[in-house]
């Protein structure tokens, strides 16, 4: 038995000789670093030395040529329980894999003139923890830059203190449980192993490949069913409209006729005008909106941001290319030049706007100027040239001013009201106030996101046709790509340095070139961690499309494939490698409609959609009741004769079926916050599970600073994200009962809002939700002075759901009345 002192020094030569290897891996000795680390991993095979020997070996190997050893010992590491080494492992793998079997040439496609890929990758199959449901973060190498400037970070915000007694100690992460279990300390970390970089480390670099000066035409877009799409989308936009005007205006006086009764005061008499018919009304606004929008627009932005008119020298002086292609193209396609408009604003930003080419307008911020560069300008010009020449910015135009109605209202009902309320001496006056104007501020603001609704399916539409005539216009798919990058780093940032949405980014969301909120995170992670890890998600989950429905901008990564794929259609070299990457396909044979549907409803979509599919499923028993009544019919029994073709009961089945898809999801959405069992993964990480719904809820604590507005604009919690060390995180909160206890808390005897703790270091614990954007579902919101806010999300979707099926009932036996 060998005596602790031999041990010891058995220990130290280990490590002596371990720390040598990979100081010459480091410094490119292969050999020695081979015979160095070779030795140390036949003494301690299976201990955390000799694992971390054998992973410089696999890179040693790598360098050297030796790929069958290289391989061969990579497949004994993807054994290794520890969850970070096992996804190095997976994916050092499948690029030895790659290497050592050369890919097939790539075929081109007759039709699309794109290239085929023969084998899509398989590391996002490969790469999920299935502890935490988290992919470890590991960057690929950052390509060389060779003219843009290197972009770092901002610094972290500040961590809420952990020694105070109301801030709870922040669970260990999975990595941290497998250091200790694994008997890994801080020096056995395999950060020093190529292929680790942390995001304190990476630095954002662009390959910068050259473009082509001749491109061929693509195949010609089919602008006539995109216009018919864009006229859909504006008649689909007036008849909400409608609708919600004149819901207004009914319960409106019906709420005057009560108060009427009550008091019988003539101020409270009902408003005969409101009884009237609001179409021809809407018809003249709706005109009078879409004829006048370039002007109106311009009064809207001259008001709040400053605008003013961008000389065609002050252009050429950023981008040379982009004064050309705006001749060239305007002469082309034989169309008055756009009028230039300059926001003077820190955020890189452009957009279209107004009702006839000939009036048509481009805005661009001076953060755009400052900040892109002479082709990257060209190339955002370029897309905004398109939505003109494709006539998609006059319907936007008109979108955007309609929203502008309810959002005026919301943020200055809120502005004013809370100045007003500064000015109030007596208390009674003051919440009297405070209770009209949020009230008022709360009901514009859901009006103004939900009139919203019927522009998504042409606002992303249009982005994917601006940006293809972009390429073309351009030659130059991968300035766009670098372009795209560069605005939504630079809204995170003005996030950022201004501590809230801005109002302008909000209210102009539907006409940016990024939406914001996916700004929010892909912007912050791109400084953190490599393009393509980051974008997985968004090229691979198959179930992608469907979530999208609820955004206003198609997914980053499927914007970037597409880019890549024009690139490669010109012979180009690409700014990333996204096109490789292909969602899982699913098991080829035909199925028959039966096991097609019950496959549906085993799968996680089906899950997610629940409230939704339930409704159609509805519908179903519906049928089946009125095919029972029929049978019946044509018998003696008479007692069923009723339920054939009664309405109430289609109408009434619709609320009941969104009542049991929702309780059939509620416990998957909202599992139990062990606090021993809940995660706090880096953004990165989160953004690289490619697999991952928003119905996989994880129970995450993260720590960070508190972003938003502040006041009564911000009781619903329209504009909260948590500021981590490694980006920012949109956080969704909702009182018990709904927005009514998010308004006035006092009704559950609380004191909090979210918004009260604006700009304070917080921890948020709630459930992560991965979908087209990411996003946290609150349970509470603890500051470290001691406040807590508490969330609802789970009692509120009960109440909901069974709110829900007493409508349903409650029309079912008003039927027959």
């Amino acid at each position: 038995m060998a005596s602790p002192n031999n041990q010891n020094s058995a220990d130290s030569s280990l490590k002596q000789s371990l720390e040598a290897g990979l100081a010459a891996l480091k410094q490119k000795d292969y050999q020695s670093a081979i015979a160095l680390l070779e030795s140390v991993s036949q003494t301690a095979a299976n201990q955390p030395p000799g694992i971390r020997a054998q992973m410089g070996l696999v890179a040693a190997y790598k360098a050297t040529g030796n790929l069958k050893s290289a391989i061969a010992l990579c497949t004994s590491l993807t054994k290794i329980p520890n969850t970070q080494i096992k996804t190095w492992a997976d994916r050092t793998l499948t690029e030895l894999t790659k290497e050592l079997t050369p890919p097939k040439p790539p075929e081109t496609t007759p039709e699309t003139g794109f290239v085929a890929f023969d084998s899509p990758t398989e590391s996002a199959k490969k790469t999920t923890d299935k502890k935490t449901g988290f992919s470890p973060l590991e960057p690929t190498a950052a390509p060389a830059n060779t003219k843009s400037t290197h972009i770092s970070p901002p610094p972290p915000p500040p961590k809420p203190s952990r020694e105070g007694g109301h801030a709870p100690s922040t669970a260990p992460t999975e990595t941290e449980i497998d250091t200790e279990t694994s008997g890994e300390n801080s020096s056995g970390s395999p950060t020093d192993i190529p292929g680790f970089i942390s995001p304190d480390t990476y630095e954002l670099t662009w390959r910068e490949p050259g473009r082509t000066k001749n491109p061929r035409p693509l195949k010609p877009l089919k602008l006539l069913n995109f216009r018919v799409e864009a006229v859909a989308s504006a008649i689909a936009l007036f008849f909400l409209a409608r609708l919600v005007l004149q819901f207004l205006l009914t319960n409106t006086n019906a709420l005057l006729v009560q108060l009427y009764i009550f008091t019988r005061l003539p101020i409270f008499q009902p408003i005969q005008l409101f009884y009237r018919d609001t179409t021809p009304f809407l018809q003249f606004v709706f005109g009078l909106l879409l004829a006048s929008s370039p002007w109106l627009i311009d009064a809207l932005l001259k008001l709040f941001c400053g605008i003013e008119n961008l000389r065609g020298s002050v252009l050429s002086k950023h981008s040379k290319e982009a004064s050309r292609v705006l001749r060239s193209f305007c002469t082309k396609q034989n169309m008055p030049t756009p009028v230039l408009k300059l926001l003077p604003l820190n955020v890189p930003v452009a957009f279209s706007y107004g009702c006839l080419p000939r009036f048509a307008r481009i805005a661009v911020s001076q953060g755009l100027l400052d900040q892109l560069t002479d082709e990257e300008i060209a190339a955002i010009l370029a897309r905004e040239l398109a939505h003109i020449s494709h006539w998609d910015f006059a319907p936007m135009s008109l979108a955007v001013l309609v929203l502008q109605i309810p959002y005026l209202i919301y943020w200055q009902t809120a502005y004013w009201g809370e100045r007003l309320c500064d000015l109030m001496t007596i208390d009674f006056f003051r919440r009297t106030v405070r209770v009209v104007t949020a009230a008022i501020s709360a009901i514009s603001y859901g009006i103004y996101k939900l009139l919203r609704w019927p522009m998504f399916w042409l606002s992303r539409r249009r982005v994917y046709f601006s940006d293809r005539t972009s390429a073309e216009i351009t030659g130059n798919p991968n300035g766009l790509t670098r372009a795209l990058t560069k605005i939504a780093i630079g809204i995170a940032a003005n996030i950022e340095q201004q501590k809230q949405t801005s109002f302008f980014l909000e209210s102009f969301d539907l006409l940016l070139p990024v939406g914001v909120t996916q700004a929010v995170t892909f912007g912050g992670a791109a400084l953190r961690a490599p393009l393509k890890q980051i974008l997985l998600w968004d090229v691979t989950n198959p179930d992608r499309t469907f979530l999208t429905v609820n955004n206003t901008h198609p997914l980053m990564g499927e914007r970037f494939k597409l880019l890549e794929l024009y690139a490669q259609f010109w012979k180009l070299e690409t700014e990333l490698d996204l096109a490789s990457l292909s969602p899982e396909k699913p098991k080829t044979g035909k199925l028959s409609l039966f096991k097609s549907i019950l496959e549906f409803k085993d799968s996680k979509l089906f899950l997610q959609g629940a409230p939704f599919f339930g409704i159609p499923m509805s519908l179903a028993i519906v049928g089946v009741l009125w095919l029972i009544s029929w049978i019946f019919s044509k018998t003696s029994i008479w007692q069923f004769d009723w339920l054939l073709g009664d309405r109430s009961i289609l109408w009434g089945c619709l609320p009941i079926g969104f009542c049991l898809g929702t309780l059939l999801r509620i416990n998957h959405f909202f599992p139990d916050i062990i606090p021993r069992k809940t995660a706090s993964p880096s953004l990165p990480e989160i953004l690289s599970n490619p697999a991952t719904l928003p119905v996989d809820a994880q129970p995450v604590q993260l720590s960070g600073q508190l972003l938003g507005r502040t006041g009564i604009d911000n009781w619903l919690g329209q504009d909260l994200i948590l500021q981590t060390a490694t980006g920012l995180v949109r956080l969704h909160y909702v009182s018990t009962i709904g927005p009514i206890g998010s308004l006035y808390p006092f009704l559950l005897k609380q004191t909090t809002r979210p918004s009260d703790l604006i700009g304070k270091p917080v921890v948020a614990t709630g459930w992560l939700r991965r979908g087209a954007t990411v996003a946290i579902d609150l349970e509470t919101l603890r500051s470290q002075e001691g406040p807590v806010s508490d969330s609802g999300h789970p009692i509120w979707s009960a109440i909901l759901a069974f709110a829900a099926a007493i409508w349903g009932a409650y029309i079912i036996t008003q039927g027959g009345r």
